[in-house]
């Protein structure tokens, strides 16, 4: 397995990856094809953002982590705004593989800091508590719905 970062050309995979993971349980999202192409621009063509790819031995693409890096008094931070592996390939170790992989590239980047947010009630909490992650007591991440 190899991570890189996400190219141009990458996009229609990721794309099928994405509704792949995100359409099924336990998230069940609803993406209509122009609003998730949007959504993946927003990510992925920020100048601080920071896409990087898992595949396989066949290069076929089997991950993604999609995210930003920012400039923080302690130094970078990257944050993961989506991070997903293939439905075929959970729960057989690849998450942690790809995990390992990117924390080698943050450190070549200089990167001090991974962080990311995630709902308690999906298998991701435990699988990031796995691969040491950890809660921040004093943290809480908010919401206000403003148009229904």
């Amino acid at each position: 397995m190899k991570t890189s970062e996400l190219k141009l050309d990458h996009m229609n995979e990721l794309k099928r990856l994405f509704l792949e993971v995100f359409s099924a349980e336990p998230w069940l999202d609803e993406w209509e094809d122009k609003q998730l192409t949007l959504y993946l621009k927003d990510l992925t063509e920020n100048s601080n953002s920071l896409s990087l790819i898992l595949t396989d031995d066949q290069d076929r693409m089997i991950g993604g982590a999609l995210g930003y890096v920012f400039h923080w008094w302690e130094g970078k931070e990257y944050y993961i705004k989506e991070f997903f592996i293939s439905r075929e390939e959970q729960s057989k170790g690849v998450g942690s593989v790809f995990l390992d992989q990117i924390e080698a590239v943050l450190s070549k980047q200089g990167i001090k800091h991974l962080t990311l947010n995630t709902e308690k009630t999906v298998p991701a909490y435990s699988f990031y508590q796995k691969n040491g992650f950890s809660e921040l007591s004093e943290s809480v991440f908010m919401a206000k719905k403003i148009l229904e």
